[in-house]
């Protein structure tokens, strides 16, 4: 153990784990090999030289030495660390956790060694055992605030909030009035507001309000302390008091969405769906105009109208909101006006607006009622917008002329040949979006390493900052170059597995799947990626239409039906989903009959149904019942029962109401069932005067004088 090691090589081993901590590997390489060569077998140095190796992509080398190490010295908490360290490297937390697990046996009470277990406990969602560890870590060290915090965070991840409250609350129990000092006031005043997160989420509004005021001079944090404020008085419906509170956030952030989402809030002109009356509408307009003045550089007070304005309104104002921004050149406009799509009519109106701005650029110069002349970029923006707006409506010659038209304008822009590949692709033609794509990442990276240009920008730089530019673009170069030689590199590529051993994947042989299209089943391939994509993305709507599609070539009627369950679970209003039902119904209405026939009670199911779906055809219901065979079991005795006939007279006569039908039934019953009270068999009238009682299972009882039923002997084990 290390501490077994004489003086000078007990430094050397304190040397390797600080090298190991600095990432200075080679250093701590060095000292290891020191050690090692008079103590060949010093199982924590062998171990530590693993771990370093494995920092230096010597992963072979690196599970062999750890192994050695702990073989070694197997009572080594440092051994079984190192060991666990190596394992989490390869996410193998299981792992790891269980090598953590046998270092704390031998040190129980090792820091380092419990911090690492509880942060992989919370990784692989082991919260009660995040609870322990980290207990444990607060009785072992009471006096830091973090200890404290995380035994609170593990209770909140455990789903009990209100221990996490009462921990915490606990903790400023052992403080001083003065705390914290200046050095901790950020750190206590994060504490302080995630307590008062929490009793919000118990729902004590009025206490953490209360609590929120109460500690306001402790919360260095302003902004966050009036977001948590404003939120609590709006759950408490003070509304005037968020109102004032929304505007001195606005004051301070004019383009924060949520402060005007929660302004009308407060005002009550909030939908959740966004839909309102043209008396909303109005108030919401002189609202937006009022915080407009307000705020005239806002991007979002003139945005957030163009979701509820409409018509000419909504024209002036995004006449109003677009021009500036296509000055100046925003290649994102369209992302940000997209959602206005579905709006009925907004695109239109947005097509027009754009078509009437090119117009005037071309022809003036400048936009339309405006002297000013415009830059010329202004145009091949407006062109980039109409690209991709004849793109989202599926007009793809007409996008393809107006990117091309601004790649003839300016053919420079990076901007232009991504959304050129993205139109392409979307029209069908996939090879040559792939190239496009290819030319436009060719263009980036020629545009970021241009030599001259950047050494233009660096002689401007100070003498530090040159040093890390250059260093980052050599890293970036290196990862470019990585990424070049593992896409055209034809030789296998080699994995390493937490044993050690390289694992050799050969190149795809067939990434065009030309090899799989060629399988003998198809469909069993598909099954085999489809069970995939129902273990890891079932909440997908894609997932089950490809069950559905796949199943249904497959015969897999009741598969079929799984997956047009679950589609109408996700989304039964999807076109899509409409589809898949309408199939299934059909494929299911126009399957033959089976070869075998059904029992009776089957086939009086089907009548029922048909009937009930197309009244038309009552006849060849009916029929369907009264061709239905009453096969021989065993030879002797037939297949229907008695209470199934009864059942299947009394559909006839009540669904069907067909008297003839019914008619004809019993009378084939009583064929079958000559005891039968209820079909009227030949033999139930039999010793009529001795007062037999027929039931309707066809038993014949005899009433004595005495009143009481005594079943006759000869007739109890009666086969009917």
């Amino acid at each position: 153990m290390g501490a077994s090691l004489p003086p000078k090589e007990a430094n050397l081993f304190k040397l390797i784990v600080k090298s190991y901590e600095t990432k200075q590997y080679k250093k701590g390489l060095k000292a290891a090999d020191a050690i090692l060569k008079k103590f060949p077998e010093h199982g924590e140095t062998l171990s530590m030289k693993g771990l370093t190796l494995n920092c230096m992509d010597r992963k072979p080398e690196a599970y062999e030495l750890v192994r050695l190490g702990l073989k070694n010295d197997l009572k080594s908490h440092v051994c079984w660390h190192v060991y666990g360290l190596l394992y989490r490297s390869d996410r193998e937390y299981r792992e790891a956790i269980k090598c953590y697990r046998n270092a704390l046996r031998i040190d129980p009470d090792n820091i380092e060694i419990l911090r690492d277990l509880s942060l992989l406990q919370a990784q692989m969602r082991d919260l009660g055992g995040f609870v322990e560890t980290r207990q444990q870590l607060l009785t072992l060290k009471p006096n830091h605030r973090m200890n404290w915090i995380g035994f609170a965070v593990s209770h909140h991840l455990n789903s009990n909030a209100s221990k996490a409250i009462d921990i915490l609350e606990a903790y400023e129990g052992t403080l001083e009035d003065d705390y914290p000092p200046d050095n901790e006031r950020c750190e206590h005043g994060e504490m302080l507001l995630y307590k008062i997160s929490l009793l919000e989420e118990c729902g004590s509004l009025e206490k953490a309000l209360q609590e929120l005021r109460k500690k306001e001079f402790k919360i260095v944090d302003k902004l966050s302390y009036k977001e948590e404020e404003v939120s609590l008085l709006v759950k408490l419906n003070r509304l005037e008091e968020g109102e004032k509170l929304y505007r001195v956030l606005l004051a301070m952030n004019p383009d924060n969405y949520r402060y005007y989402e929660g302004l009308q809030m407060c005002v009550g002109l909030h939908s959740k769906i966004g839909q309102y009356s043209p008396d909303e509408i109005d108030k919401l307009d002189a609202l937006y105009k009022s915080l407009g003045q307000q705020y005239t550089w806002s991007s979002a007070v003139k945005r957030i109208p163009l979701d509820f304005l409409e018509d000419v309104k909504f024209r002036d104002a995004a006449d109003n909101y677009v021009r500036p921004l296509l000055t100046k050149g925003v290649p994102s406009l369209f992302s940000d006006l997209s959602p206005l799509y579905d709006h009925p009519g907004k695109a239109s109106i947005l097509e027009r607006l754009l078509l009437d701005l090119e117009e005037s650029l071309k022809t003036t110069g400048g936009y339309p009622g405006r002297s000013e002349k415009e830059p010329p970029s202004t145009l091949l923006w407006t062109l980039f917008y109409l690209a991709q707006h004849y793109d989202r409506r599926g007009l793809y010659d007409i996008a393809l002329a107006k990117i091309d038209e601004a790649m003839q304008h300016t053919p420079t822009v990076i901007d232009l040949y991504s959304v050129k590949s993205k139109i392409l692709k979307h029209g069908g033609d996939f090879a040559a979006a792939a190239a496009l794509a290819d030319e436009a990442r060719c263009m980036d990276l020629a545009d970021r390493y241009s030599s001259t240009e950047e050494d233009d920008e660096l002689a401007k730089l100070p003498a530090s900052q040159k040093k890390k530019l250059r260093q980052k673009q050599r890293k970036a170069e290196a990862r470019a170059k990585k990424e070049a030689e593992v896409k055209g590199e034809e030789a296998n590529v080699g994995g390493v597995s937490k044993s050690g051993k390289r694992h050799v994947k050969p190149v795809d042989p067939d990434p065009h799947g030309e090899k799989l299209l060629q399988t003998e089943d198809p469909l069993m391939e598909a099954g085999k990626y489809l069970k995939l994509l129902q273990k890891h993305s079932s909440d997908f709507l894609e997932t089950h239409l490809l069950s559905f599609e796949v199943n249904m070539r497959k015969q897999k009627i009741l598969l079929a039906l799984q997956a047009l369950k679950q589609l109408q679970r996700l989304d039964a209003g999807k076109p899509d989903s409409h589809r898949c039902l309408l199939r299934f119904f059909h494929k299911v209405a126009s399957r033959p009959a089976p070869a075998t026939d059904d029992s009776l009670m089957h086939r009086a199911a089907v009548a029922e149904m048909s009937y009930c779906l197309e009244p038309n055809k009552k006849g060849e219901a009916i029929k369907l019942i009264e061709e239905s065979p009453n096969n021989l079991v065993n030879g002797s005795l037939r297949e229907w029962k008695l209470k199934d006939c009864v059942a299947v007279h009394k559909l006839l006569v009540s669904n069907f109401d067909d008297q003839d039908a019914a008619l004809r039934w019993k009378s084939r019953c009583a064929g079958y069932f000559p005891y039968s009270s209820y079909f009227e068999g030949r033999h139930c009238s039999a010793n009529r005067d001795s007062k037999q009682a027929h039931t309707e299972n066809g038993s014949v009882e005899f009433l004595p004088s005495n009143g009481k039923v005594e079943k006759l002997e000869a007739l109890k084990n009666l086969a009917i």
